[in-house]
C-alpha cells in the first residue's frame, strides 16, 4: 500500500500521467477492516481489456494509444529522480522491499541472485515441487557458479510492475483514434532495471500475433524519447535468459494448491524444469 501511495505521489508530483489521486489509505492491517486499503478519485474512461474484448481496435487506434504510452513512460523514466537501487517505494522517500519482501538491491546481479535463493527457499517449504526439486536445486547450483556482475550495467528507473491494458483507461467516444485517459493499480511500482518493464508490461503491444508492426511502432515511438528498447538496451538476449530462469524456478501459480495431483500440475513441473535446465544450458554458452 505504502509503495502505491508513494508511486501516485512521485507521478503527481514530477509528471502528467492521468492517474488517481489518494484521499486516504492504511497499511496497517490491524485496522478495523483488518486489511490493508487505499481511497482515490476515480478517473474518466474505459478499461483497455473490457474494450479489447468487444471489439479489435485497428492498428491506427493502437498507435494513438502507443504515442500516448510512450510519452509517459518517457516521463517516468526522465522526469522523475532516479534511485541508486532497485526495489518498491517506501513512504518516506526510500526505496524498500517489494512485495515478496525482497531487496533492496544496489546491483543488477543482486537483484537476479536473491530472487533465486528465495525461489529455492520456496522448492523445500512446499511440497508441490517435491517431484523436481532435486534437479532443480542442482541447476541453482549450475547458475550459482555464473559470473556476470561485470557484464550488466543497467539504469534504474521508476517502472510501473504491470503496465498492461488491464491498467490503461481509454476515451472510447472516437476508437479510432483513442487515448489514455487513466493509468492505475501502482502496488508493483519502484526503481528497477530498465529491461524490466519489457517482461512484466506492455504483452498486448509486443505479443501481437496478426501484427508484427505494433512491436515495431512501440519501439520507435519509445526510441524517439530516449527510452531503451530490447533493440537498444546492451546485452538484453542475457536480461531475457535471467528472466526466463527467475519464473521458471518455482511457479508462483502452483503454490497453495488444493490438488497438487492434478495432471496439469506435473505437466507444468516438467516444463518448468525443462526450461530452467535449458536456459542454464543457454547462460553457460553465452557467459564463456
Amino acid at each position: 500500500t505504502e509503495a502505491e501511495v508513494q508511486a501516485l505521489e512521485l507521478l503527481t508530483k514530477y509528471t502528467t500521467i492521468p492517474v488517481p489521486k489518494v484521499l486516504a489509505y492504511s497499511s496497517d492491517r490491524n485496522n478495523e477492516y483488518g486489511v490493508e486499503w487505499i481511497l482515490m478519485t476515480r478517473l474518466p474512461g474505459k478499461n483497455m481489456s473490457i474494450v479489447c474484448k468487444v471489439q479489435e481496435l485497428s492498428f491506427n487506434a493502437k498507435k494513438s494509444i502507443m504515442r500516448d504510452l510512450a510519452d509517459y513512460v518517457a516521463q517516468m523514466h526522465f522526469r522523475i529522480p532516479r534511485f541508486n537501487q532497485i526495489g518498491a517505494f517506501r513512504i518516506d522517500g526510500e526505496i524498500g522491499t517489494d512485495l515478496n519482501q525482497l531487496g533492496p538491491w544496489s546491483t543488477y546481479e543482486q537483484f537476479v541472485r536473491d530472487r533465486v535463493q528465495a525461489d529455492a527457499i520456496t522448492l523445500n517449504k512446499d511440497p508441490v515441487f517435491a517431484p523436481i526439486k532435486d534437479s532443480m536445486l542442482d541447476a541453482i547450483h549450475q547458475f550459482d557458479k555464473l559470473r556476470f556482475s561485470s557484464l550488466i550495467n543497467l539504469p534504474f528507473v521508476f517502472s510501473h510492475g504491470d503496465l498492461d491494458i488491464q491498467n490503461i483507461l481509454i476515451s472510447t467516444d472516437d476508437l479510432e483514434s483513442p487515448r489514455i485517459t487513466g493509468i492505475v493499480d501502482w502496488e508493483w511500482a519502484g526503481s528497477f532495471p530498465c529491461s524490466e518493464e519489457y517482461f512484466t508490461s506492455y504483452q498486448y503491444f509486443l505479443q501481437d500475433d496478426n501484427n508484427d508492426n505494433v512491436r515495431i511502432f512501440f519501439f520507435e515511438e519509445l526510441e524517439k524519447r530516449n527510452v531503451l528498447t530490447p533493440r537498444t538496451i546492451e546485452r538484453f538476449s542475457l536480461l531475457e535468459k535471467f528472466n526466463r530462469l527467475v519464473t521458471n524456478i518455482a511457479l508462483w501459480d502452483l503454490t497453495d494448491l488444493i490438488n497438487s495431483a492434478h495432471p496439469l500440475v506435473k505437466k507444468k513441473l516438467d516444463n518448468s524444469l525443462s526450461t530452467v535446465q535449458a536456459v542454464i544450458l543457454e547462460l553457460e554458452d553465452e557467459l564463456k
